[in-house]
């Protein structure tokens, strides 16, 4: 059930303090969402860990909704610079880097046994047509990441790594439904051990990509795509 204020208005923080106690909403809310989902996450158990009172969450957000929305939107908008600075630095070679992505995923699944599978895909499973602002900003969110995939992939392609025979548009979709629906089975499964068959598909399948008149380097021979 959607959880409004009785106020449809906001005025939100004005101060230091008042951007503190946003933040710290926004962080309970982002943890407990990812770990419970969002239907089975209360605005009580927002405010109990984010240690604000009721009626001062309504000076913050309209509702759970309104929260969930801010939240989407944060991720996408620091997501690109992330994955282009922390995961796909433009020295590094493409496929590696690539399966690299995957790997850390599934590590990071596999650091909580695999309970808590991916905030985008747990919210686009739960939101239906619960609220269709937040359904817009998973959708932006899932876009996002697969344009940071394409820029890869055609970064690959420019400097001669890989073919120029296929999509990069269009193989990001691919690896991004492939991981997506791999955090979800192993959720449902709790068996992080099923991403180590996952990866070695994925890199197979990037090794089809590669241009055959550049073959892997010797870092990558020595153990890059392991």
């Amino acid at each position: 059930m959607t959880e409004h204020a009785e106020h449809p208005t906001h005025a939100g923080p004005a101060t230091r303090k008042g951007e503190e106690t946003r933040e710290r909403i926004l962080t309970a809310a982002r943890d407990l969402i990812h770990q419970h989902g969002f239907k089975q996450t209360g605005l009580a158990d927002i405010l109990a860990a984010s240690r604000v009172p009721k009626g001062s969450f309504y000076f913050y957000f309209r509702s759970k909704e309104e929260l969930a929305t801010e939240l989407l939107r944060r991720h996408r908008a620091g997501y690109r610079e992330a994955m282009e600075r922390d995961v796909f630095p433009p020295g590094g070679e493409t496929i590696p880097q690539l399966v690299a992505f995957f790997r850390g995923s599934a590590q990071r699944q596999a650091a909580d046994g695999c309970k808590s599978g991916c905030l985008l895909g747990n919210l686009a499973a739960e939101i239906g047509d619960i609220h269709e602002d937040l359904r817009r900003e998973v959708v932006a969110s899932f876009m996002e990441m697969r344009q940071a995939l394409a820029c890869v992939l055609a970064r690959g392609q420019a400097r001669g790594e890989l073919k120029t025979d296929f999509a990069a548009e269009q193989a990001a979709e691919f690896l991004m439904s492939v991981m997506e629906g791999s955090v979800l089975l192993a959720k449902a499964r709790r068996e992080p051990a099923a991403f180590a068959a996952i990866e070695s598909s994925v890199a197979r399948y990037l090794e089809t990509l590669r241009n055959p008149a550049r073959p892997p380097s010797a870092a990558t021979m020595s153990g890059g795509i392991s």
